[in-house]
């Protein structure tokens, strides 16, 4: 599913400008869990589940952990993401990106599964939030400063509390290492 004409540009102009309301410079790391805070939506652990239903810690065992990564539940205009905390830390920060990519965008609430049992999937607004939400935790400034200082993708992982597939990711589509490559050719130039 391809994106809408100008979405690319929108994404970026979403992780500028939040960063700036946030107070964070455009290549510095975006902490999803403030920018939640920020937003006004609520994240709550799925562990903290568990205690009211224990048919939940399924999901957050080994067996099911794949199952379940976040969701975005609404009560009327109000969004609160409930997230697997059994994932790793850069797991979790994606997850909810991802979510927080929805709320920004003002998708539509939709009920978890449809009649048949099947989850409700919009190809188009998934792809939204796939690409927003990458976008908010490596801004295009982000990935051209990692490529730029030349940052091993372990130590920008790090740095950026994601992960490497997602450094890595960001790095690509944004062309970022092909620009620092063409910098550091044409400061050798004669």
């Amino acid at each position: 599913m391809g994106l809408r004409r100008g979405f690319k540009a929108e994404a970026n102009w979403w992780a500028r400008s939040l960063r700036d309301e946030m107070g964070v410079e455009p290549h510095l790391p975006l902490c999803p869990w403030q920018l939640a805070e920020l937003l006004g939506f609520p994240v709550i652990a799925l562990s903290q589940y568990t205690a009211i239903d224990p048919a939940v810690s399924f999901l957050a065992s080994p067996k099911g952990r794949s199952e379940f990564s976040a969701i975005t539940l609404f009560s009327g205009t109000a969004r609160l993401i409930v997230h697997n905390d059994s994932h790793g830390l850069k797991r979790q920060a994606a997850n909810i990106a991802h979510e927080l990519a929805h709320g920004i965008l003002l998708h539509p609430p939709k009920p978890p599964f449809d009649e048949h049992g099947s989850r409700h999937y919009d190809p188009e607004i998934e792809a939204e939030a796939n690409w927003l939400g990458p976008a908010l935790l490596i801004s295009e400034e982000a990935a051209n400063h990692i490529a730029r200082m030349e940052l091993p993708l372990s130590k920008a992982s790090d740095v950026y509390k994601v992960s490497e597939q997602l450094i890595l990711m960001r790095l690509n589509v944004t062309g970022a290492m092909i620009r620092a490559s063409r910098r550091r050719a044409a400061a050798k130039a004669p």
